[in-house]
C-alpha cells in the first residue's frame, strides 16, 4: 500500500520511512518525523516527557508531576550558574545519587546536544562533584571569591521559595491552561500569556 507522507504529502517509500510507515502507507517520512521530534522535545511537555524517560533508562524513579516540574524549570535559569536552562532537554539535576522528587532536584542548565563549548554544570557534575562544591565552583568563576556555607543555603532557600510560588500559581492553572503550559517553550513566557488573557 502507498501513501503520503501526512506533513509534505511525498510519496511514503522504505527508503525514506520506517518499514511501518511504508507498508501501511499512513503517517510521516523520516524527515518530517525527525522535526517533529524535535520541535516536541523544545516543548515543557517534550522535555517533561524526555526526562521521565531518561530517568527510568537509568533505573532512578521519577516521582514528578508535570506541575511539580514546571514550578522547578520556572525560573529558567541554572542553579549553578545562572545560564539558561537546556532547550532539548529535562534540565534537572538531582542532589547526590537520588531519584527525582521534589526535594531533590535543581534547575541545571547543560550543553545543547551537539553543541561546541564548554560543558553545562550538568555535564560537569555528572556525580562526580557534589552540589555544593559545584555551587563554590560557580560563585567564585562568578565573583573572584568563595561562598560561605549560608551563601549555599540562602541560594537553596531563595530557589526553594520561588520553586514553591511557581507551583501555587501553576497548580491553580485549568485543565486547558496546562494543556497550553505543556506545548509552551518556558515556563515565564507561557504564564504571562495566560495573565494577559
Amino acid at each position: 500500500m502507498n501513501g503520503e507522507c501526512s506533513r509534505c504529502k511525498r510519496p511514503l517509500t522504505v527508503e525514506n520511512a520506517s518499514n511501518a510507515v511504508a507498508r501501511t502507507g499512513i503517517g510521516r517520512c523520516r524527515s518530517c518525523e525527525n522535526e517533529h521530534t524535535k520541535g516536541r522535545s523544545r516543548t515543557l511537555g517534550g522535555r517533561f516527557t524526555l526526562g521521565r524517560s531518561q530517568a527510568k533508562f537509568n533505573n532512578h524513579k521519577w516521582e514528578l508531576s508535570f506541575q511539580q516540574y514546571a514550578a522547578i524549570v520556572a525560573t529558567g535559569r541554572c542553579f549553578y550558574c545562572g545560564n539558561p536552562l537546556p532547550t532539548a532537554a529535562a534540565g534537572l539535576d538531582r542532589k547526590e545519587n537520588e531519584d527525582y522528587t521534589w526535594d531533590t532536584v535543581f534547575p541545571c542548565c547543560g550543553k545543547q546536544p551537539r553543541a561546541t563549548g564548554p560543558r553545562g554544570c550538568n555535564e560537569t557534575k555528572s556525580h562526580e562533584i557534589a552540589p555544593i562544591l559545584l555551587f563554590v565552583r560557580r560563585w567564585y568563576e562568578r565573583s573572584g571569591k568563595l561562598p560561605t556555607e549560608q551563601d549555599f543555603a540562602d541560594s537553596v532557600r531563595q530557589f526553594e521559595t520561588e520553586r514553591d510560588k511557581a507551583f501555587e500559581v501553576i497548580s491553580k492553572l485549568e485543565a486547558g491552561d496546562i494543556k497550553k503550559l505543556k506545548r509552551a517553550k518556558s515556563v515565564p513566557e507561557e504564564l504571562a500569556t495566560l495573565r494577559a488573557g
